[in-house]
């Protein structure tokens, strides 16, 4: 798929890191202009309609602040001179961010049939040694490695040609194959973002040099607990606290954007945990915090980890108050999926993503275990169209 538009794009040179939340108001709005002029050129070249355009780029905004609870102007960060304001949105200006646009605008165009994928989630190694209570790869780890590094190219090379603008590539411990990383990175193509979801296992500083050379755009450590024993025991291995926290500092100085992912239990989700959580992401200076509710899938399943209706208000409420509050305007952006979903439904199952496992095969999403076919063997378009055949009835849509 290529952009309509001539940009000229290169992995940027890292900058030295600090709190990356922009908080010059004159930025913002800066920003938020050229957001809207960016996205108005995308819709008036597809439409060729004035007021069409409007009207689409309009019904994205809404859309868009429905699904964040957030206002016209987000809380917003920024790293090596590209902004981010949400996982699911690549950094911006990028050719990325031109493609995502294109993507969205499409959805109002009735006879166009592609509209592209925001993000694939694809998990590339089932090596791990790790044994984390929440687990939704856990009857796959550590066997025989069934993807080769040439049939992972293949399948990014395909998706990013569809119009992806993200892929998060996780396992197991995508460490673990830090130097197949290095060869996927280098031969992808531009106008994607690439992340790794990662426990922090053996991200040093020279790695993190290397992959952020190599076009790596940022990295998702895993930290369920602000207290070192307690996320060691949720993890099963001495030390993974101090590695986690250690890969955050060591991406940051590298100039790699970074998120700590919780996955919030029913023993966690207190207000006081919650809290100093986010004092902790702060100071690690991380740009995002996402929040996971557990699923009763993997290593969870038949298990009761379902979050009730108070921890779901709870959620809620920090998710608000922390991105929204001028309270908390220099903390992490926090990204809630369940929040989104519960308002505009999921965007699983080839709407906007989807999960490829450690066999390469399709799901709708990380926690649908169903198997839909290989992701080797089909076109994009074709896979897109076999996922939308499926639906996921483990999450519940409703409002709360």
């Amino acid at each position: 798929m290529t952009s309509i538009y001539k940009y000229k794009e290169s992995i940027p040179t890292a900058t030295k890191h600090e709190n990356p939340i922009v908080l010059s108001k004159s930025e913002l709005n800066k920003l938020k202009l050229n957001v809207i002029k960016q996205l108005n050129k995308v819709a008036l070249r597809k439409t060729g309609s004035p007021i069409k355009s409007v009207k689409i780029v309009n019904e994205i905004i809404k859309k868009h602040q429905l699904a964040t609870a957030t206002s016209s102007v987000p809380k917003v960060a920024k790293v090596n001179d590209r902004y981010f304001w949400g996982l699911a949105s690549p950094g911006f200006p990028s050719l990325a961010s031109i493609k995502m646009n294109e993507n969205e605008v499409n959805r109002f165009i009735p006879e166009v049939a592609n509209t592209g994928l925001r993000s694939l989630l694809f998990a590339i190694t089932k090596k791990c040694p790790l044994n984390c209570e929440h687990c939704f790869e856990w009857d796959n780890l550590n066997k025989k490695e069934d993807l080769p590094v040439s049939d992972i190219i293949e399948i990014i090379h395909k998706y990013q040609d569809y119009g992806t603008t993200q892929m998060m590539l996780s396992g197991g411990e995508p460490m673990l194959r830090v130097n197949d990383l290095y060869e996927i990175l280098q031969a992808a193509k531009l106008g994607t973002d690439f992340w790794i979801i990662t426990s922090g296992l053996g991200l040093n500083k020279s790695r993190a040099k290397q992959l952020k050379k190599s076009g790596l755009t940022g990295v998702m450590v895993s930290l369920d607990h602000f207290d070192a024993k307690a996320h060691n025991e949720f993890r099963g291995f001495e030390g993974a606290f101090d590695w986690a926290t250690q890969a955050i500092a060591n991406a940051n100085e590298a100039g790699l954007v970074t998120t700590l992912s919780l996955c919030s239990t029913q023993s966690f989700t207190t207000e006081d945990n919650l809290r100093t959580y986010m004092e902790l992401a702060k100071k690690l200076e991380v740009t995002f915090v996402q929040i996971l509710e557990p699923r009763a899938t993997g290593r969870y399943l038949g298990k009761d980890v379902t979050l009730t209706k108070s921890h779901i208000e709870l959620l809620e409420k920090i998710y608000i108050e922390y991105n929204s509050s001028s309270i908390y305007k220099d903390y992490p952006i926090i990204n809630y999926l369940g929040y989104h979903q519960r308002r505009v439904g999921c965007f699983g199952g080839g709407d906007r993503f989807f999960y490829i496992d450690t066999d390469g095969d399709a799901h709708l999403c990380p926690f649908c275990e169903n198997k839909v076919g290989k992701a080797i063997n089909f076109s994009a378009e074709d896979m897109v169209n076999l996922l939308g055949q499926y639906d996921c009835s483990d999450f519940d849509k409703s409002e709360i």
